[in-house]
């Protein structure tokens, strides 16, 4: 159990992988545990080690492991929001899991998210854009791109450019 940036605990997982074992993924990871695990015991938290710290008594010695680290995999890199809608997504995200930014094919649940915070989200995707989700939604498209995608398929939203809007090839508003 771990403190998240947005101050909720949350589950973290420690692996260590065997020797001349095949480099995994924390996607794979979270896939294979999805398949045996329900959501809610998901770790929001991967961290591969390459042994675990031991006490004096042989035992693990939590206090040494390294900080947690969120469930995305870095090497996959930040992929910018395209459109408004995924921008103004990837910002609730960010907000919500208390992250410096979110990219537009981040998984929420990678990024730390839970069932709990998949509610809060829909909360404030309504008070922000007015939409009335149901938290399938982001069950069904957890990244910004695909929740864009569905709030323009599903809810008539129209979308451009987030270059055309702002002017910068960034987004910044």
């Amino acid at each position: 159990m771990t403190t998240d940036p947005a101050g909720d605990k949350q589950l973290a997982a420690y692996l260590r992988l065997r020797p001349g074992a095949p480099e995994v993924t924390p996607q794979e990871i979270r896939g294979h545990l999805a398949a045996l695990l329900p959501p809610y015991m998901l770790p929001a938290y991967l961290t591969t080690v390459a042994s675990f710290p031991l006490s004096t008594s042989g035992k693990i010695d939590r206090s040494a492991l390294p900080p947690p680290r969120p469930g995305r995999d870095a090497a996959a890199g930040y992929v910018r929001p395209a459109t408004l809608i995924e921008t103004m997504v990837a910002s609730l995200y960010a907000t919500l899991l208390g992250l410096e930014r979110v990219g537009a094919t981040d998984g929420f649940f990678d990024l730390g998210g839970n069932s709990l915070k998949a509610m809060r989200l829909v909360r404030m995707m309504d008070d922000e854009l007015d939409v009335d989700l149901d938290v399938a939604s982001v069950f069904l498209a957890p990244s910004p791109r695909e929740l864009a995608a569905l709030l323009r398929d599903k809810h008539g939203f129209t979308d451009a450019e987030a270059e055309e809007l702002t002017g910068t090839a960034d987004g910044a508003w």
